[in-house]
């Protein structure tokens, strides 16, 4: 026997609330101020960035970053450019997690076996996600911050920085994005 679609409808409304997928009612206001954050990563962007590798070893590329949203909930980022000759491709997704109070992220690319995580804070203009994980030529993990700041709304930089041995912080990446199109 089937059940009903209202019936159908309403249990998956009442798990996905149960499950998280809803904000905390308490805090709606804040919960969509989060998501209007991540709003501003939409659209097409070109960027200029230079990787380093250790001292005087670095490359600059240029190449592309789009973003879109999954609902209202999650920005999907994939950055396009070519390294060495070869494509480069890759790809972040960020939500708020009312739960954690926190900013979640993941970050996979052409070039790494490795899928990371963030958490994270955001003020105004700026979401700082931390993650952990190995470094391609050191032995153990390390720490490391992404930043993405919003110079204006057509302006954003990404500033990667690791916390390598003895605990001091180096940037290993930074890139310039100018915004190109908004989103359809």
């Amino acid at each position: 026997m089937k059940a009903p679609l209202s019936v159908t409808i309403a249990s998956v409304l009442f798990v996905s609330h149960l499950l998280g997928a809803e904000p905390n009612p308490s805090q709606p206001a804040k919960t969509r101020a989060e998501r209007e954050f991540l709003k501003r990563f939409v659209g097409e962007w070109e960027c200029t960035t230079e990787a380093s590798f250790g001292p005087g070893k670095s490359v600059t590329t240029k190449g592309t970053m789009t973003a879109h949203m999954i609902g209202n909930f999650w920005v999907v980022i994939d950055r396009k450019a070519e390294i060495g000759g070869k494509p480069y491709h890759g790809r972040a997704t960020y939500g708020f997690d009312s739960r954690k109070n926190k900013y979640i992220g993941t970050w996979t690319d052409s070039v790494s076996p490795i899928l990371w995580h963030y958490q994270g804070d955001a003020d105004e203009n700026k979401l700082a996600v931390d993650s952990e994980g190995p470094h391609p030529t050191l032995p153990g993990n390390f720490k490391y911050r992404n930043t993405w700041e919003f110079k204006s709304e057509d302006l954003l930089t990404l500033t990667s920085e690791m916390e390598g041995p003895g605990g001091k912080t180096v940037t290993i990446l930074k890139s310039t994005c100018q915004r190109r199109a908004p989103a359809p």
